[in-house]
């Protein structure tokens, strides 16, 4: 099933991060409908195929500090 999840990424001061970020989240098996922007990541990933700590893993791997959005922020 396919869960939706929203990240909030530090760091992130140009479009060379959005696309680093992008990569990084494209290249998790399981990420699909991603969008990415200053700050901020959007996607559905499939439960089967990931989970929320592997798309932290993936972003904080790429060099940018994340978290999961939990309300407004």
């Amino acid at each position: 099933m396919a869960k939706k999840l929203t990240l909030k990424i530090d760091n992130m001061m140009c479009e060379k991060c959005v696309e680093r970020v992008e990569s990084a989240l494209g290249s998790v098996e399981g990420v699909t409908d991603l969008e990415v922007s200053k700050g901020k990541a959007v996607m559905r990933y499939d439960e089967s195929k990931t989970d929320e700590e592997r798309i932290l893993a993936a972003v904080i791997d790429a060099g940018y500090p994340a978290k999961v959005k939990k309300g407004l922020f």
